[in-house]
């Protein structure tokens, strides 16, 4: 059984001298893509193989970072301007991390504690009863970070019915949600109940309202398309190197084995680079550094790997660079869009 597994852990994940020899010529601009088309495909794992252990070691390593500070409160997106209460009484201004949902969640709860008491017989509303409500909101706004509402002003609010705003994107303007919708109902309650009919109308508002109270299960969505994602941009880049060298005839497949050595490298630096960070082996900047290299490593790659003049290989790094970022653009975009619509 362990010889059944080590095999099955090497051939899956390639950790032994295949791994280390080629993560460390990936930090050599073009070195493992030069060696692999000279037929010397042995002694490095599949360029594809490669690609997806090293971003699944990155997203694991984000992920992870990710909960780690979603556990430590600091996960939320949107930060609220709170006045807190301390134990002598006297009021502070002070910047909590709460989402808005979670704000709204905590004034529904407490405006329908105020909205109960308003409905007892008159006769039971006395003033020690009103001192024990108003220090029960008071100790509920104080535990879930709110600002401190006298009870008079508590009982004569209205309920929020601005809410949460959908824009439809098609041309049928925006849906306003009342914060009591949507703090109380399901989507599919939520739009049966605003008589959305067409389908693009509930598909948005659906997503709009999971992605608005769970925005860190979106965020996990959007890292976890992140290897396709690249690997789109990697196919579709590998056609601009094509037309950028067409004189040179060579295959799409090299263009395509450049690009993935290519960006196999940059991950691995940039996943080094946080963990080195993450574990106080060098300080910030590092990572910054990590995120530049890839530039001039670009550069360097193309001069060695079709071996042109450096002042061709810059105009053509140029304008790789300028088509790069459009189709970054467009490939983030893109991913978003998919995410949004069916994570």
């Amino acid at each position: 059984m362990r010889n059944l597994l080590g095999r099955l852990w090497n051939n899956t994940f390639h950790l032994e001298g295949k791994f280390i020899r080629t993560a460390w010529h990936l930090f050599v601009p073009s070195k493992v893509t030069q060696e692999f088309f000279k037929g010397k495909q042995d002694r490095y794992p599949h360029p594809i193989r490669m690609f997806a252990i090293v971003m699944f070691l990155f997203l694991f390593m984000v992920n992870a970072m990710l909960k780690d500070i979603e556990s430590g409160g600091d996960g939320e997106f949107f930060n609220y301007q709170t006045t807190v209460e301390t134990e002598t009484g006297d009021s502070i201004v002070k910047d909590e991390s709460i989402s808005d949902y979670d704000r709204m969640r905590f004034e529904v709860a407490r405006y329908d504690l105020v909205q109960d008491y308003k409905k007892l017989p008159d006769d039971w509303k006395l003033p020690q009863t009103n001192q024990v409500v108003d220090s029960l909101q008071r100790s509920f706004s104080h535990r879930h970070q709110m600002s401190i509402e006298p009870l008079d002003s508590l009982l004569k609010a209205a309920p929020d019915t601005t809410g949460f705003g959908v824009n439809l994107f098609n041309g049928q303007g925006k849906v306003q949600i009342a914060v009591m919708d949507l703090v109380r109902y399901e989507p599919e309650e939520i739009i049966r109940r605003y008589q959305l009919n067409n389908w693009l109308q509930r598909t948005i508002v659906r997503q709009a309202i999971k992605s608005y109270k769970s925005p860190e299960a979106f965020l996990h969505a959007a890292l976890g398309s992140l290897t396709w994602a690249i690997l789109v941009l990697v196919a579709a880049m590998s056609s601009v190197l094509g037309l950028l060298y067409i004189r040179q005839n060579r295959y799409y497949v090299e263009h395509f084995i450049f690009l993935l050595h290519f960006h196999t490298g940059a991950m691995l630096l940039l996943l080094i680079a946080t963990l080195g960070e993450q574990f106080h082996l060098w300080g910030d900047d590092m990572v910054g550094v990590a995120a530049f290299l890839p530039f001039p490593g670009m550069y360097i790659g193309m001069l060695r790997y079709y071996n042109q003049g450096w002042f061709k290989t810059l105009v053509k790094f140029w304008l790789y660079s300028i088509c790069y970022l459009i189709a970054f653009i467009l490939m983030f975009a893109l991913g978003m869009v998919v995410v949004f619509a069916f994570y």
